[in-house]
């Protein structure tokens, strides 16, 4: 995309109804890969990296949420597609709400996994600066090992994710980290009407309280999915599950269009 701005890899496949996935930071589009590969038989998947990571770059705007997610909406914008569904996994799901908020036109409904509209507890707050120590330092290696080794088993895919997230610049990432711990949408989230599907693992306890604030402010109709048998990572360690749960919300949106 040539506008002047941050040129933002993404890629496209499949066709029908759209869904967009965002990830957390680092870690790039290969963390929804299982989604790609399933869901893209039944859907346009579009799968980004965020400026910054991957293979996206930079420009010259100070990085905020309501930029990331008009980098978004560029791509959408780039790809033909007027309106989609989104899903946002951890401090990718901030982006998602970002996109509800400001832009509800283009949104028929967000997935959101391990999301939280703020960081208000002593375990989140403490990931998030456990991150930006990690990047001040320039721990590019810890960090990827880390990220990989939670979120994958297979040594191929554990080494692929490691080495993308270390294209990634660490002074990008501590900014990112810096923006998400400060980034709270819990009051707007009064102007998200769309339908929003909340996914936690079981084992995730530590975010399960965040329900709470998107059932309270949301205004449109709000689903809670605990998935058995995991913590954070349910994209990667729980694939099939949550492409099921995502076919399943978007054949319900489909079927009731004035919800979306």
């Amino acid at each position: 995309m040539k506008d002047g701005k941050a040129r933002i890899f993404y890629e496209v496949e499949g066709q029908g109804p759209a869904i967009v996935f965002v990830h957390p930071p680092g870690m790039g589009h290969v963390t929804f890969r299982r989604q790609k590969d399933e869901l893209k038989k039944f859907y346009t998947v579009v799968a980004v990296d965020l400026r910054g990571n991957g293979r996206s770059g930079m420009d010259k705007r100070p990085l905020t949420m309501e930029t990331v997610a008009e980098d978004v909406i560029r791509v959408l914008d780039n790809c033909g597609i007027e309106k989609t569904y989104a899903c946002g996994y951890s401090n990718g799901g901030s982006v998602v709400q970002e996109l509800a908020i400001s832009y509800p036109e283009r949104i028929k409904g967000i997935v959101l996994l391990g999301s939280f509209p703020e960081v208000n507890s002593f375990l989140l707050r403490n990931e998030f600066k456990l991150g930006i120590w990690a990047m001040e330092n320039k721990l590019m290696g810890l960090l990827s090992n880390v990220l990989a080794g939670a979120h994958e088993w297979n040594p191929i895919k554990m080494f692929q994710l490691s080495s993308y997230i270390k294209q990634s610049n660490p002074e990008i990432l501590e900014a990112y980290y810096r923006m998400g711990l400060e980034y709270e949408s819990t009051e707007r989230l009064t102007k998200v009407t769309c339908p929003v599907t909340l996914i936690y693992g079981e084992r995730d306890d530590y975010v399960h309280h965040y329900r709470h604030l998107f059932k309270k402010y949301v205004q449109g109709p709000v689903t809670v999915i605990l998935v058995g048998n995991v913590a954070h990572q349910t994209p990667t360690k729980k694939g099939s599950a949550i492409n099921q749960i995502i076919k399943n919300f978007i054949k319900d949106t489909e079927r009731n269009p004035s919800l979306a």
